[in-house]
């Protein structure tokens, strides 16, 4: 410290005290404390005063506004008289839990402190017995805290080397930090590892009633514990440095389970939060990284897990975001998150519940790459706003961490791999989620993964009968009513008008012409049989669509493909039932079914995985010249009427007018526009010139630019399907097997477990199954690969943790040092 810096009362003149006036302007100047200050004669009772844009608490007198005043002045000197003035404890707080301090540690952190006026001012307050050095902020952390936060080093260092520091609580978390400040400070500023000196634990011999209790914790004396233990508070709170219950002492120290399950065994609540910063028992267990003592207080029946903290975060949300810093963590995060799901904690869509900054639980978990925990949370994922969160949060992930959800999706056993007892496990859940979402997102490419082409194959192994048998049925039904069609057409063909055409399809038993070759009796009978096979095809297939209505609902009436199977089938019913009286309208009906039924067929074939990259060129070519066409309906209009015009009357083809009236001129219009002109029938003489000019307009506009411009659209089209070929071809396969999955889900359980999967992990054994033997064996070999970087990884961590913590030992016998190398022996690790 500098010569003339105070550390002691004694160090000021009190001659120097500022009056309320000029400590008031000196605090305009600043732009930090309200002119409230130079009002006198305030009243005695606690009001509020604005300190940048905050509250002040103040008490019975004028002093805690005048403390702020010398901090925004940086004025030491009056700050010592000031608290050297003082009877009684000096924490006035803002309304964010912000103490004088904090304050003077912000300031110092924004400005700078060029002159040094504020350190001396945190000096001041630091060297105060009264002042509350370790008072955290509603958001959890104290002033070093607050300086460390900020990255402020010379701030923290400032801290750490004034006398006083030895008051200084550092073995505390603060705010969201998952690591102690000591901890944070060695990991971000190692040369300040000298200045942190071990906390001095309460003194089990000296202490005496609740303080007892706490040595007897911290020294892990467990009898002593019991003993000192009060039945009538057994979760007492600790002020100042801890500001803590003994609870949450406990649930925030290593190796303690014992201890706190003795206090909740003698009436310890588990629901309790942080007089201070209001954050609940389990949030502040999940943060110190505790996960056995989380598992511990999830156990308990009267847990509320729905508790939140002053962020709107529950524990889901904790849960998503604590880091595992040993090996059996992610066990227990585990069973932390089974616990939840028993506890109902999902039901309220939970995953994608949101905090004050917009974060939900399956965000952070997949903004931290916690990869075991999203797939944890995809299999609890049923309602469609959960899901349609899950594939927004996605979207913005890499690929490197959608391909890594992949091969956590799947696991083997110890077995060797050319062993019958082999097993592969896949997560059938999370891959069923991860396929719905790669069909209709922008990481397409993942669909290319081996571990979702191994997931595919299997599916479809499992679910083809289900789509052949609804192909044969559907292929059944058309080849009956074709049958049925043409049939009943040919036969009144050759009837030549002497049979009328029935319209149910049926001959008069007193019909006793011969037609077709046949009797009327034979030709009755097999009308008569295909009308009856007809029908209950039809009602088969009506019965499906009403199934699928009833299953689907929005989903069904969305489909554009749905409502072609609905018009066929009411078009099939009304051609084929009597219900039309006239020949000519039911052969408009017989035109129309068959055109639809095997347009139908198409699109059907058209989602196996063989088919789907042609179906997929017709319906983008289609689109295309739809789309574009719609800008250019008004040219084609144009030479349609112009060209009934000019040849309304003469124009003909053989017996037929070409242009009789504006709708056949449209009509040929648009077969002119196909290259199909005719111009040797149009009668330009009629009138010269005009229909000259005009007919080499639309030669021109028409078939030669607008015709060669959708000529090159299709041709774009058409090379940008083939180059996204397989990945069209597994995005139709997908859509197949959703289609089908969505009608096994609604099978009866005895069908249903013959076809597919059960929800839960699918078992394989490739060597008795013989499936997809290389392709399986190369992702396990990658997986195994992965997991041993990983592995690695953690061992360097570890081994890093583990020489720090040799480092602290300053012991320097030999029985020590023989000590640790026995044990770096017997781990196998070479010597520093």
């Amino acid at each position: 410290m500098g010569e003339n810096e105070p550390n002691s009362k004694a160090s000021y003149d009190s001659s120097s005290l500022l009056d309320e006036e000029s400590v008031a302007l000196g605090s305009l100047l600043s732009g930090g404390i309200s002119r409230q200050y130079a009002e006198s004669g305030s009243s005695s009772s606690t009001q509020n005063v604005p300190l940048q844009d905050e509250a002040i608490e103040v008490g019975v007198d004028n002093t805690d506004k005048r403390i702020y005043g010398a901090v925004a002045l940086g004025d030491h000197k009056t700050l010592f008289n000031l608290l050297n003035s003082c009877t009684t404890e000096v924490h006035p707080i803002d309304i964010k839990g912000n103490t004088a301090l904090h304050f003077a540690v912000a300031s110092a952190c924004s400005t700078g402190d060029r002159d040094d006026s504020l350190y001396r001012c945190i000096d001041v307050l630091m060297s105060c017995e009264q002042m509350k050095v370790n008072m955290p902020n509603k958001k959890g952390y104290t002033a070093i805290g607050d300086a460390l936060n900020e990255l402020h080093k010379e701030c923290v260092e400032h801290m750490l080397r004034h006398p006083s520091a030895k008051r200084l609580y550092l073995d505390y978390y603060p705010g969201d930090r998952e690591f102690t400040v000591k901890e944070i400070i060695m990991e971000t500023y190692p040369d300040l590892k000298p200045l942190l000196k071990e906390w001095t634990k309460e003194d089990l011999d000296l202490s005496e009633g609740k303080m007892k209790r706490l040595a007897a914790l911290q020294h892990g004396k467990y009898d002593n514990f019991i003993e000192t233990l009060d039945s009538n508070n057994p979760n007492p709170w600790y002020d100042e440095p801890y500001h803590s219950s003994l609870l949450e002492i406990a649930c925030q120290m290593k190796n303690c389970k014992q201890f706190v399950t003795h206090l909740l065994e003698n009436g310890a609540d588990p629901n309790i939060k942080n007089r201070v910063t209001g954050m609940p028992l389990l949030h502040a267990t999940a943060r110190s990284g505790n996960l056995e003592l989380l598992e511990l207080l999830l156990n308990k029946d009267p847990i509320d897990v729905n508790v939140k903290d002053s962020e709107d975060r529950t524990i889901l949300h904790w849960w998503a975001r604590v880091s595992e810093k040993n090996p059996n963590d992610m066990e227990t995060l585990k069973s932390c998150f089974k616990l939840l799901r028993d506890k109902s904690l999902f039901e309220n869509g939970s995953i994608e519940e949101k905090d004050i900054s917009g974060n939900t639980p399956f965000s952070i978990a997949v903004a931290r790459e916690h990869r075991d925990r999203i797939i944890l949370m995809l299999d609890v994922v049923e309602s469609d706003t959960e899901y349609d969160h899950v594939c927004l949060t996605l979207e913005s992930a890499s690929k490197s961490l959608l391909e890594a959800i992949l091969y956590y999706c799947i696991d083997s056993s110890n077995e060797p791999r050319d062993s019958e007892q082999f097993k592969v496990t896949l997560n059938f859940n999370a891959l069923i989620k991860m396929m719905y979402f790669a069909a209709d997102s922008v990481h397409k490419e993942i669909l290319k993964h081996p571990v979702m082409s191994i997931f595919l194959n299997l599916l479809w192994k499992k679910l083809k009968m289900l789509f052949f048998l609804n192909v044969a049925l559907y292929v059944t039904f058309l080849l009956s009513l074709t049958t049925y069609i043409l049939f009943s057409e040919f036969c009144n063909i050759q009837n030549n008008g002497d049979v009328a055409n029935n319209t149910n399809g049926f001959l008069s038993d007193n019909d006793s012409k011969v037609t077709c070759g046949m009797s009327d009796e034979r030709r009755y009978n097999i009308s008569q049989g295909l009308w009856y096979a007809l029908m209950i095809l039809l009602g088969l297939l009506s019965l499906r669509e009403l199934g699928q209505l009833i299953a689907y609902r929005k989903e069904y009436i969305m489909s554009q493909e749905n409502w072609l199977e609905l018009l066929l089938l009411v078009v099939t019913f009304t051609s084929c039932s009597g219900v039309v009286d006239s020949s000519e309208g039911n052969r408009h009906l017989f035109a129309i079914a068959i055109l639809l039924g095997w347009f139908e067929l198409v699109l059907i074939l058209g989602r196996l995985p063989q088919l789907s990259v042609q179906i997929e060129m017709f319906k983008k070519v289609s689109l295309t010249f739809l789309e574009f066409m719609a800008g250019y309906i008004v040219l084609i209009l144009a030479f349609a009427f112009s060209f009934y015009i000019l040849f309304e009357e003469n124009a003909e083809v053989g017996d037929a007018a070409l242009f009789s009236n504006p709708l056949i001129s449209i009509l040929k219009i648009i077969v002119m526009f196909a290259g199909e002109f005719e111009a040797s029938s149009l009668p330009f003489d009629t009138l010269p010139g005009t229909s000259h000019v005009i007919f080499l307009l639309f030669v021109f506009f028409v078939a030669i630019v607008l015709l060669n411009l959708l000529q090159g659209l299709a041709v774009g089209d058409t090379r940008k399907v083939r180059e996204d070929a397989e990945t069209l071809s597994l995005v139709a396969r997908i859509r197949l097997i959703t289609y089908i999955f969505d009608v096994y889900i609604e099978l009866p359980y005895f069908i249903k477990r013959h076809l597919a999967y059960e929800y839960a992990n699918y078992e394989l054994f490739p060597k008795k199954e013989k499936i997809i033997g290389p392709s399986l064996q190369s992702i396990v070999n990658e997986k195994l690969e992965r997991n041993k970087k990983e592995k690695t990884i953690d061992n360097v961590e570890n081994w890093k943790l583990f020489t720090e913590k040799l480092s602290t030992l300053e012991s320097d016998s030999k029985e020590t040092r023989q000590m640790l190398k026995k044990i770096l022996t017997h781990l196998n690790i070479p010597e520093p």
